[in-house]
């Protein structure tokens, strides 16, 4: 009898400890930002020359063009319909079930018309652990110019002052003549710092936000980022500086679940 009490004293102790493991409040657990199918929808614009453009992919059926003439950027003032043409509205990033390269999880960037339908894709890789968070950038087609940029990191303690570095690779015969084109991997050296904290006004409402300041060397010239982190959504808002001192802004447009 002393046996059987016993065990159903330790059953009942072993439920008692998963019941509350599993129903720990979620304020108490440390809560992903790029979670599993959930998705970033980005406005974004191109400045050089004091033009505002936008990019518009090559689009026809079952052509295939040489990859300098897969694209063009074009202002609003200059944008006409073009059958072989579809100006790219948004950017989309889908966070997916998978691994893309050692460490790092799977993401997909969508290139969407006026429609939201997906011109075309990228799959692309993240990092967010309890130490830093770090993201991928957009490199199709024009946007491949963001190659020598510094990628999106914070890394904690989220404080003002705190700096690190980072070391990026290029990939192989990359560029473009439209901005600069290499052969053989670059080293990109990056050099952050968390300037403070700022309440920006973005579409979906006001965030309060890390900004980091990022400047990136490499033996091709230098690029600038400044990027704007909320500890619910990410990171809301990106400006580049890009290698041939044209500027890239990506915002925040809303965020769902997919």
């Amino acid at each position: 009898m002393k046996i059987q009490y016993n065990s159903i004293f330790l059953f009942l102790l072993l439920s008692l400890k998963a019941f509350t493991q599993k129903n720990i409040p979620q304020s108490s657990q440390e809560k992903q930002i790029y979670s599993k199918y959930r998705q970033f929808f980005y406005k974004y614009y191109f400045l050089k020359n004091k033009d505002t453009l936008f990019v518009k992919f090559y689009s026809k059926a079952n052509h295939i063009v040489p990859f300098e003439e897969n694209w063009k950027l074009e202002s609003n003032a200059q944008s006409k319909n073009e059958a072989e043409f579809t100006k790219i509205h948004q950017i989309a990033l889908t966070i997916k079930n998978g691994i893309f390269f050692q460490n790092q999880a799977l993401m997909q960037y969508d290139y969407l018309n006026k429609q939201q339908k997906s011109i075309a894709y990228q799959a692309a890789g993240f990092i967010e652990d309890s130490i830093s968070v770090c993201i991928d950038i957009p490199k199709m087609n024009h946007f491949l110019i963001t190659e020598l940029n510094p990628r999106p990191e914070i890394k904690k303690p989220y404080e003002k002052g705190n700096t690190w570095r980072s070391t990026y690779f290029t990939g192989d015969n990359e560029g473009s003549d439209k901005w600069k084109k290499w052969e053989g991997i670059q080293q990109i050296e990056v050099i952050y710092s968390i300037r403070g904290k700022q309440t920006i006004k973005t579409n979906i409402g006001y965030l309060e936000c890390y900004v980091v300041d990022a400047s990136a060397k490499s033996p091709l010239g230098e690029s600038r980022l400044v990027s704007y982190f909320n500890e619910k959504f990410g990171f809301v808002k990106l400006n580049f500086t890009n290698i041939d001192e044209s500027y890239l802004v990506l915002d925040i447009f809303s965020v769902r679940q997919y």
